[in-house]
Order: structure tokens, then sequence, then C-alpha cells
């Protein structure tokens, strides 16, 4: 159902394009002014702006899929390091390590689906930072090297995701492109049809094309646009390589709990 929302929450602004050409042609009698085929250059050049904008979008798109799985790599590297410095060193609390580590992987978890402020995560990496540098005093100074080095990889992963969260694509680029798509409306209702099933079906699959796009590219501008909840939008990226880590992590720690 979730590749249908966005299309099933275009189709009243069909509707309502489609309404406003029959009430004009029916209840003003207003046949229109242009034939259709004039407007066929207005419409080249709207697919030519809509594939400009959308390759754009893309691009940014393609690299945020990887980000989570590369946010939960990096978490799980990082808990690797606590593991091995805790091997042979009964003073390092590889238990707690790993709750500073949880504490960070939901405050990421958080922040995605907005129940975070912006600044949280980075607030969290500054207690494991400490937590990090209490296992170097441990005598796990290599590891804690690592661990580190890990933390700063996951602070730049995670600044990137808000970069483009918060980073539109070409604002003038969406400019240009609604004003164009409600120029196409304007020309669809001031235009002749050969009869009432073509002027249906073309005011009606024209008006939903030009709006589903620029709908979509929006959505697609920000692939981080998750709800309070955990309910994703219609071009979102998935979170399961997070989710799936944070799952792992809770029931190692779970059990290390248990088995101490």
């Amino acid at each position: 159902m979730l590749k249908w929302r966005l299309m099933l929450s275009t189709l009243p602004f069909v509707a309502a394009v489609l309404g406003v050409k029959l009430v004009v042609e029916q209840g003003l009698g207003f046949e229109g002014v242009l034939e259709f085929t004039d407007v066929v250059m207005v419409l080249t050049g709207g697919v030519f702006l809509i594939g400009f904008m959308l390759a754009g979008t893309m691009a940014d798109f393609k690299e945020s899929e990887r980000l989570p799985a590369d946010v939960a790599c990096t978490l799980e590297a990082i808990e690797e390091c606590f593991a091995q410095a805790a091997v042979g060193r009964p003073q390092v609390d590889a238990t707690a390590l790993r709750r500073s580590l949880l504490e960070v992987a939901d405050c990421v978890d958080a922040w995605l689906h907005k129940r975070a402020k912006p600044d949280a995560p980075f607030r969290a990496f500054e207690r494991l930072t400490e937590a990090i540098c209490t296992m170097e005093q441990q005598g796990a100074g290599p590891h804690a090297t690592r661990a580190l080095r890990e933390l700063s990889t996951l602070r730049r992963v995670v600044t990137r995701i808000g970069v483009i969260s918060r980073t539109g694509f070409l604002a003038s680029g969406y400019a240009l492109l609604e004003t164009l798509t409600l120029a196409i409306v304007g020309l669809l209702w001031i235009s002749r049809f050969k009869n009432r099933i073509t002027e249906v079906t073309l005011v009606s699959f024209v008006s939903l094309i030009y709006i589903y796009m620029v709908r979509l590219i929006r959505d697609i501008d920000d692939p981080f646009e998750y709800s309070e909840g955990s309910r994703r939008g219609a071009a979102e990226v998935e979170l399961f390589p997070l989710d799936e880590y944070r799952t792992r992590l809770r029931e190692r720690v779970a059990g290390k709990g248990q088995s101490g």
C-alpha cells in the first residue's frame, strides 16, 4: 500500500482540476480558446524540466540509501572494539560500554523520527567519547583509538544525513517547475478538445502526471522525512539495517547482563 500512498493523495488534486474544467465549460459555457495541440510545446518543456529535477534529487537519494547501513556498520565496528578491549582486561566493563553504544543507536533512531532535537545525536556522541576515554585509561589504548576513529566516521555520516534532510535541491528549479505546472493546468482549463471523452482523459492524465511528479520530486528531495512515529513516507529510505542492529545489540546487552 505504501507505493500507492502518493498516487492516492494526488487524485484529489486531479479531481479538482477536472472539476474546475467541467464547471467552467458546463456552467459558464466556456468552450476554450486554444486547441490542445497548441499546448504540446509547453508540455514538452515541462517534461524536460521534470527530468532535470528528478535526476538531481535522485543523486542524493541513491547516496542516502546506503547511509543507514553505514551508521549500523560503524556502530557495530565500535562494539567490536569494546569486545576486543575487554579480552584479558577485567577492569573494562564491556556491558556498560555496549549500553552506552545502545544509547547512541537509540538516540540516532529517535533523531531520524523527529523525536529528538537536531543536536541530540552529537550530545550522545560526546557521552560515548567519555566512555571510550575511560576505556583508554583502563589500559585498552589501541582499541580506544580505533573506537574514536570509528566514532568520527559515525559523526560524519550522521552530519551528512542532516545536510541531505535539511537542504533542498535548487530552489530556483522548484520555482520554475511549480510555475510551469500551474501554467499547464491553466492551459488545460482554456483548451478545446474534440469530444468529452478526450477532454476528461487528457485533462485527468496530464494533470496527474505533472502534479504527481512535482510531489514525488519534493518527496525524494528529503529521503529522511520520517514522521514522529515509525511511519514512513512514500519515498523515504529504509532503516532496517539500523533497526536490525539495534535489536542485535539490545539482545547482546541483555544476554551479557544476565550472564554476569
